[in-house]
């Protein structure tokens, strides 16, 4: 009999991982297809590689190769996962009839920038399921936990160990001003700006209830903070137009909701580079682990990455 202690310690998730890779030779589409950044995967693969004591794929040129050991894996693992199927699969949903609830944490620019074209996909394919989109607040993580809400739409650095993050895409902030403002000028004289340089004006600040700043990141708001005062502060993204026409505040956000701004004719603005040290942005849809096998909820997973993904291509945002 063998001894429990020497079984390997992988789950039905980690196996279907390894017949993906298996399938694609390609740790780039395995990720994408399991909704995983590349790191993630990457620190997958090297987990199960110790777990199993072998080297599981080798490289060769720009595919992964199954070891000898993974080869005779492989019909194993595809039989584990069939029956574990056969076993888990006691609801069937039907995209046509079912009348599922799906709720999302987000704030106004998440359904303008990341919703705003998986919207019209899910209900063409769904037509019976209904949305609900609640605000993000200090309670994030526990919302998802209790099941208060299914994923959020949130930039976040940082998960604990039981929420999934998934990056929707790789892109950049913008700053916002109005037709005529000095730091125009300046942008056009020195081609960039410096952090140094938006600290005559003040900003433009927008938080989610509960103190969350949608940039997710403390550090760089810290570091917007030292350099700008905070002029105006609220929670609603898209009524920053109507403040910068009527002030010389700045305003600091992805560029893809810049760009929606830019292109509105009566508020006549302008999009500058943000500065080199707060350029970055990723957004992020995160779950809680009680939902992450739920189908429902991965084909709404993935109906919204792929539209977003699709979207920022389209507009051009996306990260060298």
């Amino acid at each position: 009999m063998t001894d429990p202690k020497q079984i390997p310690d992988i789950s039905l998730e980690d196996i279907s991982f390894l017949l993906s890779l298996a399938r694609t030779q390609s740790l780039t589409l395995t990720a994408a297809e399991k909704q995983m950044s590349m790191g993630a995967a990457s620190r997958r693969l090297s987990r199960l590689r110790e777990a199993l004591h072998d080297e599981l794929f080798v490289r060769s040129g720009p595919q992964m190769i199954p070891t000898k050991s993974m080869k005779e894996m492989l019909p194993k693992m595809k039989n584990v996962l069939d029956a574990a199927k056969l076993i888990l699969e006691t609801e069937h949903f039907d995209l046509s009839t079912t009348r599922r609830v799906v709720k999302i944490l987000s704030v106004d620019n998440g359904i303008l920038t990341l919703l705003r074209d998986a919207i019209g996909r899910l209900y063409q394919s769904s037509p019976h399921i209904s949305m609900s989109v609640q605000p993000i607040t200090e309670r994030l993580f526990d919302d998802l936990r209790a099941g208060e809400a299914d994923m959020a739409l949130f930039p976040a650095k940082a998960v604990p160990k039981d929420i999934h993050k998934l990056e929707l895409y790789r892109s950049r902030r913008g700053i916002l001003v109005k037709s005529g403002h000095p730091l125009i000028e300046l942008y056009e004289k020195k081609g960039k700006l410096d952090l140094e340089d938006l600290a005559g004006y003040r900003r433009i600040e927008t938080n989610a209830p509960g103190g969350q700043s949608w940039s997710g990141i403390a550090k760089d708001s810290a570091m917007l903070s030292e350099v700008q005062e905070t002029g105006f502060s609220m929670p609603y993204f898209l009524a920053v137009p109507y403040v910068l026409t009527q002030t010389n505040f700045t305003y600091m956000a992805p560029v893809i909701t810049l760009m929606h701004f830019v292109r509105m004719p009566e508020f006549n603005l302008r999009m500058l580079p943000a500065p080199a040290p707060l350029a970055t942005y990723t957004p992020c849809l995160i779950w809680h682990q009680s939902t992450h096998e739920d189908p429902f909820l991965q084909w709404v997973r993935c109906v919204i990455t792929d539209t977003s993904r699709s979207s920022a291509k389209r507009f051009g945002v996306l990260a060298d």
